[in-house]
């Protein structure tokens, strides 16, 4: 049974611009070749996400670094919003390592200070040990975003910051319907 290749809505989006835009040369009487076609798909293709490779032992602290760098440098989220970044400890099962942080966002303004709301994305570092130190894949990094219940890892989905400032938004309006109740 030959089932089709799932590709994330990024590259799926890509391909269509590069097919209008191919057809829309065909039209013209410009045709591209494959060459011409792969520099067109990196042109509109996002950049690079987080390169996992850098994470090596102890996992702890290089993880700690990788977020970091992932926060602030690849993702940009420094540029409009605060953040704290917190180790919540390890688990091991037969298999695996895993590695917990948790990265605290606000947006704190000249009228409130102290933000009124925050949002966390936890982090989770798997380290696997099923095979031999020389043949160990890289440990694998995955992120969730507070309230929402699907895992994004970090080599593929960029984390953007709409998703923060929603889950910031909404607690806000929740603390306004609360304090519009007028139960105290």
């Amino acid at each position: 049974m030959n089932l089709p290749e799932i590709k994330p809505y990024e590259e799926q989006a890509i391909d269509a611009v590069v097919s209008v835009i191919n057809r829309a040369k065909e039209s013209l009487g410009i045709r591209q070749t494959l060459k011409e076609l792969a520099k067109t798909r990196e042109l509109y293709s996002p950049r690079a996400k987080v390169c996992t490779t850098n994470l090596k032992s102890p996992l702890v602290k290089s993880g700690e670094e990788l977020i970091r760098s992932a926060i602030e440098k690849e993702w940009g989220l420094t540029d409009t919003m605060m953040y704290t970044l917190n180790y919540k400890g390890g688990s091991q099962d037969e298999c695996a390592q895993y590695y917990y942080f948790e990265a605290i966002f606000s947006q704190p303004t000249a009228a409130y200070p102290i933000p009124q709301s925050t949002a966390s994305v936890f982090f989770r570092i798997q380290d696997k040990h099923v095979e031999s130190p020389e043949n160990r894949p890289v440990p694998v990094m995955t992120f969730r975003v507070e309230g929402h219940h699907r895992d994004h890892d970090v080599r593929y989905i960029t984390l953007p910051a709409d998703w923060i400032l929603g889950v910031i938004k909404m607690k806000s309006k929740l603390f306004e319907r609360i304090e519009n109740l007028l139960l105290f």
